[in-house]
């Protein structure tokens, strides 16, 4: 369970739960904390076993076949913003998904996933994305990409 899945059902603040779990340097005490935080935490019944893959299942995972995901659909003309969109997140994190951002939370993973096998990843102008637009995101992503030798 992650912090915010913690402090959720606690019904406590997640920057306490991190408080909490975070360990102690050497030379240094362990904070106190409240009995009914501590009871708060300690008490929350452990989760049933879910399939990983279902929508809405907590958690993160790694970004690298979201990222090529995202990449792919760049170079197939497709804009972040219409992607944003698409997936229902902010254009940044779709950019910060695409290029640097290690990890995810694995329900917007799944939608990525979704989105890039269906029938977008066709032809942006089908949709009434402007050729300009598309002509652009390709060309950042031909940019993004690193040259391959022959």
């Amino acid at each position: 369970m992650s912090a915010q899945d913690i402090a959720d059902r606690a019904g406590l603040s997640v920057t306490l739960v991190r408080r909490v779990l975070r360990t102690p340097a050497h030379a240094t005490t362990a904070p106190d904390i409240a009995r009914t935080s501590a009871d708060a935490i300690l008490g929350i019944p452990l989760p049933h076993r879910r399939n990983p893959d279902a929508p809405g299942a907590p958690g993160l995972t790694d970004s690298a076949e979201a990222s090529w995901r995202l990449a792919d659909l760049a170079r197939a003309g497709w804009p972040a913003t219409t992607l944003a969109q698409h997936l229902d997140v902010n254009p940044r994190t779709v950019a910060e998904v695409r290029d640097k951002r290690p990890r995810l939370r694995r329900d917007l993973a799944l939608r990525i996933r979704r989105l890039h096998r269906d029938p977008i990843s066709l032809d942006p102008a089908g949709y009434g994305i402007p050729a300009t637009d598309s002509a652009r995101t390709r060309a950042a992503a031909t940019r993004r990409t690193p040259a391959t030798a022959a």
